[in-house]
């Protein structure tokens, strides 16, 4: 084997092992979720796919949303979201990200979405509600664009758009950066609909425990996706 082949070798096994051990480490460092999503999971109106997690509502539903994870959150995570969204008449769709990170997959919507009849919806928490502004900004199937603890990227500018807007946070989050957070209004539609959760905080729009750097919620888990599970649906009973 003559050097430079060998060099090429040698570097490609330690970009391999890298790549292995830092693919390892999100895994490790992800949030997980808590056990009443695997309650959930074994609903029958719920469906998983190789791609994504379906909640349909057991009446007709009256929207589609696709909801994107937060950064490091596994999918799962919100699982509780998704059916308390479905008694509302909201079908969820849920997509699997690569390493747990949406914007690796902004675009999920445009392989979930099918003209059904009814609006479609994009949303997600944290990082999540930044990549899902992505799609709000490009695609034209998209209705409405759900906020819960995130803002826009700074490269994306929705101002001119007349696209209904939703944008939930908790008081007590500490996770959430409030000053981009109030820098970045200027970047949705002058009616977008800004709601806070008094004693709510970060991690509860999931449910998957405690976020490290996280606000002491003094509302409980259930209260917080209850809560966001209204005005979600009242954003949506607006729209149409």
């Amino acid at each position: 084997m003559n050097k430079p082949f060998k060099r090429l070798v040698q570097i490609g096994s330690t970009v391999l092992v890298l790549g292995t051990v830092g693919f390892l480490g999100l895994l490790l460092i992800s949030y997980g979720p808590l056990d009443e999503n695997t309650e959930v999971l074994a609903l029958p109106n719920v469906v998983e796919t190789r791609d994504y997690y379906v909640v349909h509502p057991f009446g007709g539903a009256s929207a589609n949303l696709v909801f994107y994870q937060g950064g490091l959150v596994r999918t799962e995570s919100y699982l509780v979201l998704a059916h308390a969204l479905s008694e509302a008449g909201i079908r969820v769709y849920l997509p699997k990200m690569p390493l747990n990170l949406a914007i690796l997959d902004r675009f999920a919507f445009e392989d979930i979405y099918e003209n059904d009849g009814l609006e479609w919806y994009v949303g997600g928490h944290s990082l999540g509600g930044a990549s899902a502004a992505y799609v709000a900004e490009a695609d034209e199937n998209v209705a409405g664009l759900i906020f819960l603890a995130a803002y826009p990227p700074s490269t994306i500018d929705l101002s001119d758009q007349r696209l209904p807007v939703l944008s939930i946070v908790g008081s007590e989050d500490e996770v959430l950066d409030w000053v981009l957070y109030e820098e970045t209004k200027t970047l949705l539609p002058s009616d977008t609909v800004f709601e806070i959760i008094y004693g709510g905080n970060h991690a509860y729009f999931g449910s998957y425990g405690q976020q490290c750097g996280d606000g002491d919620a003094w509302v409980s888990n259930r209260f917080q996706i209850i809560r966001t599970v209204e005005l979600i649906s009242a954003f949506i009973s607006e729209v149409d």
